[in-house]
């Protein structure tokens, strides 16, 4: 009668074993689908058991929450480290931009799983994690509206529709785009900086690539 195949017992730190998880949640998610992925897959993929997976994550819905919130910390640092950098006003919002762009773009897979196959209560854990970015943004914008280089009736509020229209444009690319299919980025950055200076009331600003 062949032996019980056990899984071999591995000690891993919490941080490790945490990475181990989100890894593979990105992979199952990426290849069999956020909704038919099961508890057990995802244990399994990070080579622990059931009751491992539910000591760091409540739910599939919180780990897919986790992986967003992992980027959206990229997202944070990258524009902190750009804000601390220089107090050119329109240069550093453009870096700012062009880098959110250049983020999604580079984690495309992610927008898909999330935006293509989340639930309802995933997305709210992903939208809690974005407004993180919003709020760091919003503080700089109203900096700069006090500095005067910033005009519109409402500059704060100007500046969310515009990075919320940016943000469903790049979903709205990703998710035609399919996997291996490429995004002009340069050319969704032109346009994306359009959108946001004019809304904060730079309206004679022109992106590179519409340049003579």
């Amino acid at each position: 009668m062949p032996a019980t195949t056990r899984r071999k017992r591995v000690t891993k730190s919490p941080d490790d074993r945490r990475d181990d998880i989100l890894r593979a949640g990105q992979r199952v998610f990426g290849t069999t689908g956020f909704e038919r992925a099961t508890i057990s897959e995802l244990a399994d993929a990070a080579e622990i058991g059931k009751g491992t997976f539910y000591l760091y994550f409540a739910s599939k819905d919180h780990l897919l929450g986790a992986l967003w919130e992992r980027y959206v910390d990229a997202i944070v640092s990258t524009t902190q480290e750009i804000l601390d950098e220089s107090d050119d006003w329109w240069p550093t919002i453009d870096r700012v931009m062009s880098a959110l762009v250049g983020h999604a773009v580079e984690n495309a897979e992610l927008h898909r799983i999330v935006y293509g196959s989340a639930n309802a209560k995933a997305l709210e854990l992903c939208r809690q994690a974005d407004q993180r970015v919003i709020d760091l943004m919003c503080e700089f914008v109203e900096q700069g509206t006090d500095a005067g280089a910033f005009q519109a009736g409402d500059t704060r509020a100007a500046f969310r529709m515009a990075y919320h229209a940016a943000d469903g444009l790049l979903d709205d690319l990703i998710g035609q785009g399919g996997e291996g299919v490429g995004i002009e980025e340069r050319r969704v950055i032109g346009m994306v900086l359009e959108l946001v200076h004019r809304a904060l009331g730079d309206h004679q600003y022109r992106p590179e690539f519409a340049r003579g």
